[in-house]
């Protein structure tokens, strides 16, 4: 049986470092559940290492935003 979604993204984001302590977790969450229904639908663990860079990024708590350099 599969984990439900929000079992599963909470995983994945601590599987890729994310904690209470130096992310916001309600964002991190609402932005993984629209990287995985955009397009074709993936689970949270399928998302490339960029995408979580970002979103890890976007959602930090403890440090300044830095822009990313494309």
């Amino acid at each position: 049986m599969l984990p439900d979604r929000l079992s599963a993204i909470a995983s994945a984001a601590l599987n890729r470092g994310a904690t209470m302590a130096t992310h916001n977790l309600g964002g991190l969450h609402a932005d993984v559940h629209h990287a995985t229904m955009c397009g074709q639908w993936v689970t949270p663990e399928q998302l490339d290492t960029r995408t979580w860079e970002c979103l890890l990024g976007k959602h930090r708590t403890d440090e300044p935003i830095q822009p990313l350099k494309l």
